[in-house]
């Protein structure tokens, strides 16, 4: 058994109406080998709504929404301003960032000048579960668990069920990591869950979502 056959019955196992999974998930600190993700349909609808379909792929755009006014708003935001807040190059902010945002319908510009967001969805996850699989080296899984902190609400180790012996539990509580052991061939899965914690970095948990969203999964899950 390898660990991507693990890794694949085990997200077969876990799958289910309410949750969307996906493989080998990073952005920053590693890359998670599963990662279940809770969408909130009524932010799904919004931002269907919006017909906002494409991918955001880049951490900075979220840094970006962080100082934009929803469209609406009195406040205004223009290329100055954003790059004295955000430590970005005017011309990087305007012809890369901002650009992209307006094509992809995240941003309008009034008067060719001030920028504001077209949202109401964010964050559109309820929840995030990363998982991080192995087959043996417990000791080594914790740590790159540990890591996925920094976007996930609940991290997890996964490993075979007859390796339960070996696995420090304590360490695990310690940590807050949660504990899933898998029998491959039964399908008889055991879990300890953690306590959920807010993401350490929300640029880095809306930026995970991202990887799963598309037309089909924002009209499925619109309320």
């Amino acid at each position: 058994m390898t660990e991507e056959k693990f890794v694949l019955l085990l997200e077969k196992k876990l799958k289910n109406n309410n949750l969307l999974t996906r493989r080998e998930v990073g952005v920053g600190y590693g890359i998670a080998d599963l990662v279940l993700f809770k969408l909130n349909p009524t932010k799904c609808k919004i931002r269907n709504d919006h017909k906002q379909y494409k991918k955001i792929e880049n951490e900075n755009a979220f840094k970006i929404f962080e100082f934009l006014p929803e469209s609406g708003e009195k406040k205004k935001a223009d290329v100055e301003y954003l790059s004295k807040e955000l430590k970005i190059s005017k011309k990087s902010l305007k012809y890369k960032y901002l650009k992209q945002l307006l094509d992809d319908k995240f941003v309008k510009v009034v008067n060719d000048k001030y920028y504001f967001k077209v949202n109401g969805w964010m964050p559109i996850a309820k929840e995030v579960i990363a998982v991080e699989a192995k087959l043996k080296d417990w000791k080594r899984g914790i740590i790159q668990a540990n890591r996925y902190k920094s976007f996930a609400n609940k991290t997890y180790l996964a490993m075979p069920l007859q390796q339960e012996k070996n696995i420090d539990k304590k360490l695990l509580e310690k940590h807050n990591i949660g504990l899933m052991l898998f029998d491959a061939d039964t399908g008889k899965l055991k879990t300890k869950n953690p306590k959920r914690e807010k993401a350490l970095n929300k640029f880095k948990a809306n930026l995970a979502t991202e990887s799963i969203l598309n037309y089909k999964v924002l009209c499925n899950f619109s309320a």
